[in-house]
């Protein structure tokens, strides 16, 4: 009875110790899966906030192994996607930098996310202040106005607008940029017209100075034409009379034409074709063809130039410049005067000067003479058959031969004209 009873209380006592043994086994196993647990938690919470902790190390017979692997790998994606992600922004970042059109981009806040060097040149100030509203950096109101249309309507706006700091004409697109379903950007983009919008000034002008230019002799010769049909012709004084000055206006207009003519062919042909030229044979023969104006103001032409003197040049585009200059110098030169042809061959250029004995040009208008239309005296200019355009041919040729022109002049007492040219020319300068 005795034995019977020892061994119930060993079973017993030996059932209480394995219950506790399992039950401390499967608390440390517990504690254990839970602290692997809340370091794989912690691993995937660092993960998304874009940390970067260390890759978790399990044993191969950890229960938890192949998950540890899964996320170490999502961590090594996500880090190759984010170094992906940075470097195209960068690249991004970098190629809007390098843009000659003003960019600025707004979130939904209407406050500035990025904005370029070229917005910054165009609005006259810092405009790359990010998470600054655009309504404070914007001090155009045509520009605040089309974005704000744009961010009430959501749809894109464009105008032709004028930045009041900088004075530049641009052509501005705002445009709605939808993200997802509940975010959307407006990008702003300023392209500079400033240059394009001078250039369509120009044409205008250039159109209703012509007109204006060709109407007069037009004018001139309907007028007398008309008078001497209604019977002027019949009086021989009168007819002669009229004739001349129908004749005179007809070269003043065929004069002003092909002028025009030169500087169309300026701009349609910039070819070049170099040769090997004789300037002095070349002044020459261009003097001859001068002859009947010079003796009939009596001016005495004197060449200043080597017999030798060998330059290369297109000789065709000199040839228009050294008849306007050389007409010119006879043209408002005083009668009995003198004009003078100089050229002498540097160490990496050559020039030519004509200089005359005329009325000369005031300081203030020195600049002005090569503007198309431009004349100092219109009457006097009118008077001798100028058209206002000899001189603006004659810069852009010299510009076509990779030139310069300058002026000297004395009111009174006579100017002299300089070009300049480089020793080597090539026949399709870049």
């Amino acid at each position: 009875m005795f034995l019977e009873n020892n061994r119930v209380i060993w079973l017993t006592l030996t059932s209480l110790f394995l219950a506790s043994f399992l039950t401390v086994v499967r608390l440390v196993g517990f504690r254990q899966q839970k602290k692997e647990i809340d370091l794989l938690s912690s691993k995937l919470r660092a993960v998304i906030e874009d940390e970067e902790p260390g890759h978790l190390l399990l044993e191969p017979s950890d229960p938890y192994y192949e998950l540890a692997r899964a996320i170490n790998g999502i961590q090594s994606m996500q880090r190759d996607i984010s170094k992906d992600f940075i470097t195209q922004q960068r690249g991004y970042f970098s190629l809007m930098e390098y843009l000659t059109i003003g960019v600025m981009v707004l979130d939904q806040d209407q406050k500035i996310y990025l904005s370029n060097h070229a917005m910054s040149e165009l609005m006259g100030r810092e405009m790359n202040v990010k998470g600054q509203l655009y309504v404070n950096e914007v001090r155009t109101y045509e520009l605040s106005r089309l974005i704000e249309e744009t961010f009430q309507t959501h749809q894109d706006q464009h105008e032709e607008i004028k930045i009041d700091a900088t004075n530049k004409n641009v052509d501005a697109h705002v445009v709605y940029v939808p993200v997802n379903a509940h975010h959307f950007l407006v990008m702003a983009l300023l392209y500079d017209i400033t240059e394009l919008k001078g250039i369509e000034r120009m044409q205008m002008d250039f159109v209703g100075n012509v007109s204006h230019e060709l109407k007069t002799p037009i004018t001139a010769i309907t007028g007398f034409t008309e008078t001497l049909l209604q019977g002027a012709m019949d009086d021989r004084q009168t007819r002669e009379e009229f004739l001349k000055i129908v004749y005179q206006e007809s070269l003043k207009l065929t004069e002003l034409v092909e002028d025009i003519l030169s500087l169309a062919r300026i701009d349609s042909k910039p070819q070049l074709n170099i040769s090997e030229l004789n300037l002095h044979d070349f002044i020459v023969s261009i003097l001859k063809t001068f002859k009947p104006e010079l003796e009939k103001k009596q001016i005495e032409a004197n060449l200043q130039i080597s017999d030798h003197c060998q330059v290369n040049i297109d000789k065709s585009k000199l040839q228009h410049v050294v008849n306007n200059l050389i007409q010119n110098g006879i043209k408002y030169n005083q009668t009995g005067g003198k004009l003078w042809i100089n050229a002498k061959i540097r160490k990496n250029d050559w020039y030519l000067s004509i200089r005359d004995t005329g009325y000369g040009i005031a300081k203030d208008e020195q600049e002005r003479i090569f503007e198309r239309f431009y004349r100092i005296d219109t009457s006097r200019s009118r008077q001798n058959g100028g058209t206002g355009l000899g001189l603006s041919v004659v810069k852009e040729y010299v510009k076509a031969l990779s030139g310069k022109i300058e002026v000297k002049s004395q009111v009174g007492v006579g100017s002299t004209f300089t070009v300049t040219f480089p020793l080597e020319m090539k026949d399709n300068p870049s």
